[in-house]
């Protein structure tokens, strides 16, 4: 239908402008209307086709999606928080008397910790140097520090100390105290007094049975085992029987270095060889040599 309506309009202006060109004169006037009836033509064939187009949609923009990784990451796309310091932070640095040095009975040393204030408070003359717990070895209790230390400032912190007067291992622990007794650190000595003791070990074991015995059956034997410890503990042993079964575990406690016996009394119940060994399980984790023995039953 618009088609046919342009072309109407179309064909009505050629057949003006071919009666126009036939032999016939126009005056001016008529020409002026002739060529203002083409123009009128034509203005209409142009609205004609502006009212009859059909307008250009604008294609609608879309966005990239947001994948859940680039989500979170926006959710926490702020700066990082930085860790506060505390107010009192100290970073040991070195110190003297190293663990476990040897001191003679009533020896007298000086113990020295150097300190560095890591934190972000002044230790001023109101901190102290506390005793904690432990050994404290004729120790001060209590001791203000002798100047202010700043903060990234280091300092000595000393105790005079005495060693006891029993052979030992001792202990003591000290820290620092705020002006608001809030203790922080920790610092210890730590001395021998005397040699070492001797290392805890079973050295030798030594059986005690008769090598041939007659007895009614079946019957128990008797068999004894010296044990010798080099140094104060607890031995814990049990004993096994060939052929035969193992005993249970059982224990023995030295005082000091020196020899204990034990006895092992197994159910002999026909003739035969035997041999019976113990196995020292602490401190040892050893077995020992086995001791034989013949048993003849009669009847």
């Amino acid at each position: 239908m618009k088609k046919n309506r342009i072309f109407g309009l179309l064909l009505m202006a050629a057949l003006m402008l071919a009666a126009l060109a036939c032999g016939i004169s126009f005056s001016d006037d008529e020409d002026r209307d002739a060529d203002l009836a083409v123009q009128l033509t034509i203005q209409a064939i142009q609205a004609e086709q502006t009212a009859n187009a059909v307008p250009r949609q604008e294609a609608p923009t879309l966005e990239a999606p947001t994948t859940q990784a680039q989500a979170q990451e926006a959710s926490s796309s702020g700066p990082p928080t930085a860790t506060p310091i505390p107010c009192n932070r100290p970073k040991f640095q070195s110190e003297t008397i190293p663990d476990g040095t040897e001191m003679n009975k009533g020896e007298t040393f000086v113990k020295s910790w150097r300190i560095r204030n890591d934190g972000t408070c002044t230790w001023d003359t109101s901190y102290k140097f506390v005793f904690v717990t432990g050994d404290r070895m004729g120790g001060q209790t209590t001791q203000n520090l002798a100047s202010p230390v700043r903060p990234g400032e280091s300092a000595d912190f000393s105790v005079n100390l005495t060693a006891p007067s029993t052979d030992g291992l001792y202990k003591g622990t000290w820290k620092l105290q705020s002006d608001k007794r809030e203790q922080f650190g920790n610092y210890w000595v730590e001395i021998r007094v005397g040699p070492p003791p001797a290392a805890f070990a079973v050295t030798k074991v030594l059986y005690n049975v008769h090598p041939n015995i007659d007895m009614a059956c079946p019957n128990k034997v008797n068999v004894k085992a010296e044990i010798t410890s080099s140094a104060a503990g607890t031995v814990t042993y049990y004993w096994q029987l060939s052929p035969g079964s193992t005993g249970s575990t059982k224990s023995v406690t030295f005082d000091a270095a020196g020899k204990k016996i034990v006895e092992y009394n197994p159910t002999i119940s026909a003739t035969g060889d035997y041999e019976a060994r113990v196995y020292i399980d602490n401190p040892n984790h050893q077995w020992w040599w086995p001791v034989s023995f013949h048993v003849n039953c009669t009847p």
